[in-house]
Order: C-alpha cells, then structure tokens, then sequence
C-alpha cells in the first residue's frame, strides 16, 4: 500500500514532463519563433500568428473527440499516438518555405498531436489517479510543466541562434520521438483511468445532474470565464519574447525573462492546488472571478503607460494568469460534473475556446503590424479579463459534492 502513493506522484510528475517538452514548446517556445519564421518567409507577424491561431483551431475542434477517447480507453495509446503526430509536425514543419506549408505543418499536424499527447488525456490520468488530492495533483502537474517549459524557453532561443529555427524545429521532433516509450510503458497499468470506480459513479451521479453538461448554465459560465482567461494568456504568450525585442531587449535575455514568467506559475499553481483542495465549490467561482479581475487590473497598466516596468507588470500577471486559473476550473469541473466525464467535459471547454485562443493571437499580430505597437490589444485583452471574472462570479454551484468536504 505505500507503493501506491508514490505511484500516483510518479505519475504526476511523467505528466508534468511530458507536457513541458511538448505543450510547453507549442505554447511557449513558439514565441522565440516567431519573428525567425517571419523573417525567412519573408511574411509578416500577422501571417506567422495565422499559422499558430488555425492550430488552436484544431486543437479545440479535436479536444472532445479526445476526451472521449480517453474517457473510454484510458490515456496510453492516445498520448502515444498524439506524440509521434507532433513529432511528425515538428519534422515537416523544419522544411517548409510559403505561408501555406506552414499552416500545413503547424495547425493541422502539429497542434493536432500536441492536443492528443500533451493536455486533455494526462490530465484525465492526474484526475483519475489521485483521488481527493486531484487538485495538488494537477498542481504538481501543471506546476512540473512550467518549469521545464522554463528552462526550455532559453535553450530553444539558444538554439534558434546557433543553429536556425529549421534545426531547431527537427531536433524537437527528434526529442519527443525519444519520449514516446514513457507513456507506452508507464501508462499501460492505469487501468483505472478507464471508467470510474462504483465509488466514483455514485459521486458522479451526484454532481452531474439529470441535464447533460453542454445544456447546463454552470458550464457555459466556466466556458465564457475560461475562454477570455485562454484567449489572452495564448495571445500574449505568442507576442511577449517580440514585444520585449521591441524594447531593445536581446533576444536570449528576453526569452530567460520569458521563462521567468513560467516558472512564476509554479507557486501560484501550488498555491491553487491547495485552495481547490479545501474551499467548497460554491465559492470556487468567486476565488476565480476574482483572479481574473486582478490579472486585468495589473496587465491595463501597460495600456495605460507602456514602458520597461509595466512591461514586466504585464510578464508577472501573464504568469499568474497562466497558472492558477486552469487548475481551479479542472478541480471545479471535476466536482460540478462527475469524474468519468472529465475527459469530454475538457474536451468540450477546449473547444468553445477555440475563437477566443485562435484569434487573439492573429489579431495581436495584425495590430502589431497596422499599428506597430501592442498597447490597443493590450488593452482589450484586460478588459476581456476584468469581464471574464465578473461572468464566473455569476455561478452559483448548490452544496453537494465539494461543499460536504468543505
């Protein structure tokens, strides 16, 4: 028996490095690639953006049938399968040379293997695995992912110097081809991931309802919140190593500051574990909302007076925003909709992000381009979050599920 706890965490952290290698390269090192790519395609940002808008396109539009495959399966094959597409991805995407191999190579194989190997079926196996402790599960989880998305931020920017973005691009391929036998032969024993224990049924047919999870108001609440929470973190994220650039910034250093920013959502996501852990989930909402609204407040600052500080002001809160928000949700999620559907319930919260993280992004980047700055967008994205957090206050969970813990 006191094998089993260090299992469950050893899982937890197989997750957490996983998903820093892959959806830690495809949401964070992009952005040292960016300008590179534009460069030497001889396109604008805007286009650049366009590539990386479509891919979370896909990666919305498949997370459902994702989820579900998960929910039925378990996580093995489909991190596997979701691995060696993303690899291929990074291989085809090291040769491309117009604006439509690059849509080709980044949004359609890539993305589409990073959503399958990297997001909705680890996290599944976190949830399925831990039990009451879910939520420093993910925590830990998310937590293990920043931190290795931090320390490959600056290597992938090193390497863009030394070696070009193509090289780059195949290396990582190369890396993640490496990692496949990790998930094809630590999963295959999670035999609990498939379904749900009678223990855990009963908790789910508690919390689900009699309504179907896409007809309930609850879930478009979270959904709208999320969205605008996704939508600016994916925005920013893209255009943050090039609007330090802009600034002056060498382009290595900026990319160490970037992943400073990651590694601040290591605490602020521990931090979140423990809330979710202890606070009922009819007040869950209103932690969030007000998160969100603060994350807001702090990023308006650059809008209102852009310079070096605010800059960073903007970094710290992008930080907070990309940590903690998602592992209260999950946790939420979790407890307002049973546990057996987690799976197809992120998958179904991925998608109605799609417009939100698919366009933010381009639009930061045309306005960069129209505009040559990105204090407007910047703008908009703190208003969309001061928004977003006054939606999730609205929600009102009734006292089951997390409430008898708390």
């Amino acid at each position: 028996m006191t094998d089993r706890p260090k299992a469950r965490w050893g899982l937890v952290t197989t997750t957490g490095v996983l998903t820093g290698f892959g959806h830690g390269f495809a949401a964070f090192a992009v952005s040292a690639l960016l300008k590179p790519i534009a460069i030497d395609l001889d396109t604008g940002r805007g286009a650049i953006s366009t590539a990386i808008g479509l891919g979370r396109l896909v990666s919305g539009l498949s997370s459902p049938l994702i989820g579900r495959l998960t929910d039925q399966n378990g996580p093995r094959w489909v991190v596997v399968g979701g691995m060696l597409i993303a690899a291929l991805g990074l291989f085809v995407l090291s040769l491309v040379r117009t604006e439509i191999e690059l849509y080709f190579a980044w949004a359609l194989i890539f993305s589409l293997g990073v959503a399958a190997g990297f997001t909705v079926a680890l996290d599944k196996l976190v949830v399925a695995s831990m039990g009451e402790r879910r939520g420093m599960g993910l925590a830990v989880r998310f937590s293990i992912a920043a931190v290795v998305a931090t320390l490959i931020v600056p290597i992938v920017t090193a390497m863009i110097e030394q070696v070009g973005w193509r090289m780059t691009c195949a290396i990582w391929g190369g890396i993640i081809l490496v990692l496949v036998p990790v998930p094809l032969f630590m999963f295959r024993t999670t035999s609990g991931t498939k379904g749900s224990s009678r223990a855990a049924e009963r908790e789910d047919s508690v919390n689900a309802g009699a309504l179907p999870v896409l007809r309930q108001t609850a879930f478009w609440l979270i959904a709208a919140a999320l969205t605008a929470q996704a939508s600016v973190t994916s925005g920013l994220s893209v255009h943050l190593v090039a609007l330090m650039t802009d600034f002056g910034l060498d382009p290595v250093f900026a990319g160490s500051l970037f992943g400073g920013m990651i590694l601040l959502t290591v605490p602020v996501r521990l931090l979140a574990g423990f809330i979710a852990d202890r606070v009922p989930s009819r007040r869950l909402p209103l932690v969030l909302g007000g998160l969100l609204i603060l994350e807001g407040i702090a990023i308006s600052s650059f809008a209102l007076a852009p310079s070096f500080i605010t800059m960073i002001v903007v970094t710290a809160a992008l930080g907070i925003a990309a940590g903690a928000p998602m592992v209260l949700v999950l946790v939420l999620c979790a407890d307002l909709f049973g546990q057996s559907s987690f799976g197809a319930v992120q998958g179904n919260l991925m998608m109605v992000q799609v417009p939100g993280t698919m366009l933010a992004p381009i639009l930061a980047g045309y306005a960069h381009d129209l505009t040559g700055s990105y204090v407007g967008v910047i703008a908009v994205f703190a208003v969309m979050l001061v928004l977003g957090g006054f939606t999730l206050s609205m929600l009102r969970p009734s006292r089951d599920g997390r409430s008898q813990k708390g």
